[in-house]
């Protein structure tokens, strides 16, 4: 065979590999050497480091609490061992284990593209599978979850979800034992990649079962009697469910060989499935937050979020989308009931997943796409008789495959690590200026880099532990929300001390991230609901949004939305407006020329002498000063990037006189370290 005509066979080689590099190069544009995104990446590469370190995952986590806990409760370790062993290669290019990790994240990200690829080319054809997988390898809502740097087990859940479905869908279309073989391993090796791993097994049961349903009611028989109908239909199909459940027994035990067990992940999917709260970190985490699926913008996100913001070209696209999501869901009505029953029931799980939040719209836009591409590959074929038609379809198809890659590299271009110098220098204290059984608290969300960046022990990390640990997540969770959101001093003392355990130091952290979260540390620790009770106000964070100048290149005005602070020339005088009226605040908290916060007072007779040194500026802003004080105290940042109104309730909580008040007003709380973001203490218990 000569290169021409091996290419024209083999052309979708070449695209596939295109498809590839390019998924790997969106997601690799703002990898920085020695950083990786915050949060559970860190967890990961922790154990990464281990590994790296001993050759094996600890049987303990020394870090996680003051107890510790069995690791393999929380540890899938494909991805860690994997990325060791490319860091094994790529060291001797002077790579560390950070970097490695960063870059290994985007290939991982990148690999989805080749079993979508195959899965819809089963489905629909090689030209359907070549744009499912470019829209999977560019997806934004796929791609803000699988870039690099986002060291975390995404991809590779991703990737076996995608890998499960095609060697399932195979197995059932051709039960040989080859692929009931095949099966199997790829069962077995998602088990060491993902604890929900089962997720894509059931969907592949349950497509099985609907299958034995369409093939009772939608098979022409001459047994009009559905009782005999399904006697002939389920002795054909019981061959069937031995295999899967050969598979699933298979994988059970050779999975609790390697100490994994797949039960646990049947029970953990069902418990999340019928009632996340249980947990009641799922509450609070913003991308577990509910959207509704069923109308236009809920159903964008949930496909991928194919939106470009240009009004002509979303409803091309939109269109687009809905089209292909029904061609492929109709097409193989009563034409193949195996194909049908695979697509509806991707389809129902897709849209129940959305019920879980936000963050799991990665896994429907895996699901949905999937029908898409089908979507289009049965247009392919439905208009294959006419060459102009099917250009036509061909064009759209392009198309859309040429508006995913612009919005693939806008998004890449902005995606990349969160830590800053604040936090990495807070951290570095931690690691080199403390005791090194020191343990450290603050709220959960940054426990895990509390344990990998700071290497100190933590009070909580939004993790669970079983009965290892003492108190579970949800006792921990309200016991540091009510440590931040008390008034009463010895109170916190006396939940902190609950923690402590053989500890030497203890140390804790107000962050200014907190004061957007402050709802869940106050309705977790207090039961106040902010959402329903007006009486449970927030503190509410307000960012400059313009600054003016003198001829002088002076900063005389700073404006936060509805509030002003102007400077009179001696000092800065923060104005609440309304309605073009200008209000003082009666008490300002703000940084003296020493760095010392300073609590000034406004009295009502000073009122007026003040209105009338700045009124000419207000005037010119259209402003009208009042005599009148508004009864609010306003904190204003060192560097006044922002601003924070804090309601009288939350004057004398801990957090309060910890992050706004630099610990005045606390006794037992020493502030040992202090940048713009992080306040740092130790607690003398």
């Amino acid at each position: 065979m000569d290169l021409k005509s091996w290419i024209k066979k083999n052309y979708w080689i070449l695209l596939l590999i295109a498809i590839f590099l390019f998924s790997y190069w969106i997601r690799a544009f703002n990898i920085i050497p020695d950083r990786i995104l915050s949060f559970d990446p860190t967890f990961q590469y922790r154990f990464t480091k281990y590994i790296a370190d001993w050759g094996h995952i600890p049987l303990w986590d020394e870090l996680t609490y003051y107890t510790g806990r069995l690791t393999n409760q929380e540890v899938s370790p494909l991805m860690l061992y994997a990325t060791v062993f490319a860091h094994n290669i790529l060291k001797n290019f002077n790579f560390s284990l950070l970097t490695t990790a960063s870059y290994m994240s985007a290939i991982y990200g990148a690999l989805l593209t080749i079993p979508a690829f195959f899965l819809i080319k089963r489905l629909a054809g090689e030209k359907a599978g070549l744009l499912g997988a470019f829209l999977i390898g560019t997806a934004p809502q796929i791609l803000i979850r699988t870039f690099g740097s986002s060291y975390d087990t995404d991809q590779v859940a991703l990737f076996f979800i995608l890998l499960n479905l095609y060697l399932g869908l195979r197995f059932l279309q051709n039960k040989s034992i080859a692929n009931f073989c095949w099966m199997t391993i790829s069962l077995l090796a998602s088990i060491l990649a993902w604890g929900l791993s089962i997720y894509a097994f059931l969907i592949i049961v349950a497509s099985s079962f609907l299958y034995l349903i369409l093939q009772i009611f939608l098979i022409e028989s001459e047994n009009r009697r559905i009782s005999k109908r399904l006697k002939k239909e389920f002795s054909k199909y019981k061959n069937e469910l031995v295999s899967l459940i050969g598979i699933f027994t298979i994988s059970t035990i050779l999975g609790s060989l390697l100490k994994l067990n797949i039960i646990e992940s049947i029970l953990a999917i069902i418990g999340f499935a019928t009632k996340p709260e249980k947990w009641i970190v799922n509450i609070s985490i913003a991308e577990l937050q509910p959207f509704n699926i069923f109308n236009l913008n809920g159903w964008m996100m949930a496909t991928g979020r194919f939106i470009t913001g240009d009004k002509l070209i979303d409803t091309i696209l939109t269109i687009t989308i809905i089209s292909f999501t029904l061609i492929g869901l109709f097409y193989n009505y009563k034409k193949d009931n195996r194909r049908l029953s695979f697509l509806v029931t991707i389809f129902c799980l897709g849209i129940y997943t959305t019920f879980r939040g936000i963050r799991f719209t990665e896994f429907s836009s895996i699901l949905f796409l999937i029908i898409i591409a089908s979507g289009f590959g049965y247009l392919l074929k439905l208009l294959n008789k006419d060459k102009l038609l099917k250009g036509l379809a061909l064009g759209i198809g392009i198309l859309f495959a040429f508006s995913a890659m612009s919005m693939g590299i806008q998004y890449g271009q902005n995606l990349g690590p969160d830590q800053n110098q604040n936090w990495e220098t807070a951290w570095e204290f931690l690691r080199t200026q403390t005791p090194e059984d020191s343990i450290v608290g603050t709220w959960w969300d940054p426990g895990h880099m509390i344990a990998a960046l700071a290497e100190r022990r933590d009070f909580a990390d939004g993790a669970h532990c079983g009965t290892q640990c003492m108190y579970n997540i949800n006792n921990r969770i309200t016991d540091l929300g009510k440590i931040m959101a008390t008034s009463s001093e010895q109170e916190s003392l006396e939940l902190i001390r609950k923690y402590k355990g053989t500890s030497s130091k203890v140390y804790w952290i107000a962050s200014n991230d907190l004061i957007s979260k402050y709802q869940w540390l106050q309705y977790f620790g207090t039961g106040c609901d902010a959402t329903k009770d007006p009486s449970c106000q927030l503190y509410q964070l307000i960012p400059q949004q313009q600054a003016l100048q003198n001829e002088n290149s002076e900063i005389i005005v700073r404006i936060y939305s509805n509030i002003i602070i102007v400077n009179n020339g001696y000092v800065n005088i923060p104005i609440y407006t309304q309605n073009n009226e200008g209000f003082i605040f009666n008490n300002i908290l703000l940084y003296d020329q020493s760095g010392k916060i300073t609590s000034a007072q406004v009295p009502e007779s000073q009122v007026a002498e003040l209105n009338k040194g700045i009124a000419p500026i207000m005037t010119q802003l259209g402003i009208t000063m009042s005599d009148k004080i508004t009864p609010t105290t306003i904190w204003i940042s060192k560097d006044m990037t922002y601003v924070v109104m804090i309601p009288d309730t939350l004057k004398n909580t801990i957090f309060t006189k910890m992050f706004f008040l630099e610990g005045q007003g606390l006794q037992n709380f020493k502030q040992v370290f202090r940048n713009e973001q992080v306040k740092i203490y130790e607690v003398i218990v």
